[in-house]
């Protein structure tokens, strides 16, 4: 199989579970600077014995580069580093009148997914103090003072080892 059709096959196939998982989504907003503010959506996905964090990304200019890393910082001081693929981006574009200007307004989404094993989604259930994911044109990195997303992903990975595989 040539390298561009593995690469479409792939990018398929994670939309696809993108698109099954992204009702049992956790977010948050996150504004370091006015300009590159973004929205965060994590979901988990399981794919035969592997399971996923899918991340997407809503800015006006972040992205998640080719491979993305992703590092989490739990509670209990245990760092989880996570490598991933970006499987997708896109933009809309719209303009808002002021006046008699015309302000365009172009909202980015970027998603990428993570691979990540039961033992690392046990250590998650402590809670996420801190989760730092590589994007250009800067590195997206929050913290946290109590958990937000650790417990539920955790729930996510819970209800996608019940799914049944059976066809």
């Amino acid at each position: 199989m040539s390298y561009n059709l593995r690469r479409i096959v792939i990018i398929i196939s994670a939309l696809f579970i993108c698109a099954v998982s992204l009702a049992q989504t956790v977010g948050y907003s996150h504004k370091p600077l006015a300009a590159e503010g973004c929205s965060m959506k994590y979901s988990v996905a399981k794919q035969d014995t592997s399971y996923y964090i899918i991340a997407t990304v809503s800015s006006d200019r972040l992205r998640f580069l080719g491979e993305p890393q992703m590092k989490i910082r739990t509670f209990n001081d245990e760092v989880i580093t996570l490598n991933g693929v970006n499987i997708g981006n896109g933009s809309q574009s719209a303009g808002m009148v002021i006046g008699n200007i015309v302000y365009p307004i172009t909202e980015i989404n970027s998603t990428a997914q993570f691979l990540i094993t039961p033992q690392q989604f046990e250590l998650l259930k402590d809670g996420v103090a801190k989760i730092r994911i590589s994007m250009t044109p800067m590195n997206h990195e929050k913290s946290f003072k109590k958990d937000k997303i650790g417990k539920k992903l955790y729930d996510f990975f819970i209800k996608q080892q019940s799914v049944s595989d059976d066809f």
